[in-house]
């Protein structure tokens, strides 16, 4: 796969469709209601009014209880022209086999990069972001440094199963976390990485009381994402207890949040946009090979932090 500069691809302005609409399909499931995600409301901000703009037509896929057989088969059924995957990893075992071993230049997914893979990606540089956010706690002068991040695997039951799908985003969080202590030195502590059961505000809180019965604390926590960020706050201000927080993704409430919420920013709204010109593009242009397109997060500090 190649990878894509941040100029490689022209803005929505400039790619007009030439062969008419296309039909763009997004594979979801009941389960995972992109629709009140604030990360995925977050790319859908980019990926929605791009495609209203090209003229093109958008197509809200459920995983069927049957699974597809192959990537063709979810184009041939649906009338696609492209399809967009925004969590690949969570919505079947089929779907992550097929995006894992299958090419096609018109399938796109978001995040989760896996080496060796042939449809298209974009994705943030995770370990960028969580080097930022462990820098700017050290510059403040914290050195017991902790972290709260979701489900290291999703689990699926098919047939009478139970089978466990590695979800890479956490991995290269907790991953880019410990390597970003270990760079400045800072005394890394298993029992301070928590996981939730869920990348959920209620998750956060609920990890978060837990975690304050006990005695030894971190001074500051990292989470995998802001809604986990939310739900540790809301913990903290009912005990009373203060904590630096800083969150990651940066959807539309971290600013809003009482107190503003110190987190890492994702370019989802950009990443949903480019995500459609690269799509765009390849229909346009079947010869393409896929692309993979990564973005540089960006530390936005405001009060938790």
């Amino acid at each position: 796969m190649r990878a894509a500069g941040p100029d490689a691809f022209p803005r929505s302005s400039d790619l007009p469709l030439k062969k008419g609409s296309y039909t763009f399909g997004i594979l979801t499931t009941p389960a995972k209601d992109i629709f009140h995600s604030n990360y995925h409301l977050g790319l859908l901000s980019g990926i929605l009014p791009r495609i209203k703009a090209a003229g093109g037509r958008i197509k809200i896929i459920m995983m069927p209880a049957k699974p597809y057989k192959s990537l063709e088969e979810i184009f041939a059924k649906n009338g696609l022209d492209g399809l967009l995957i925004l969590t690949w990893r969570w919505i079947h075992p089929s779907v992550a086999g097929l995006i894992e071993t299958t090419a096609h230049s018109r399938v796109l997914v978001v995040n989760d990069p896996v080496s060796g893979l042939r449809v298209n990606n974009v994705s943030t540089d995770t370990a960028s972001g969580m080097a930022q956010a462990v820098a700017h706690l050290v510059k403040k002068g914290c050195r017991k440094i902790g972290m709260l991040h979701g489900p290291m695997s999703v689990s699926f039951t098919v047939g009478k199963k139970k089978v466990l799908v590695p979800f890479i985003d956490t991995r290269l969080k907790e991953e880019g976390f410990v390597k970003a202590l270990k760079a400045k030195r800072i005394p890394f502590h298993q029992k301070w990485i928590r996981a939730g059961k869920a990348n959920s505000e209620a998750e956060g809180y609920r990890v978060m009381k837990k975690w304050l019965r006990e005695k030894n604390l971190p001074e500051a926590i990292v989470c995998g994402n802001d809604d986990l960020a939310f739900g540790v706050l809301r913990a903290l201000k009912e005990s009373g207890k203060s904590m630096a927080v800083i969150g990651f993704d940066d959807n539309e409430h971290a600013k809003s949040f009482s107190p503003p919420l110190t987190t890492v920013r994702q370019p989802l709204a950009q990443m949903g946009k480019d995500a459609v010109n690269i799509l765009i593009r390849q229909i346009e242009g079947p010869a393409h090979q896929p692309v993979s397109k990564r973005y540089l997060p960006k530390l936005i500090v405001r009060k938790t932090a």
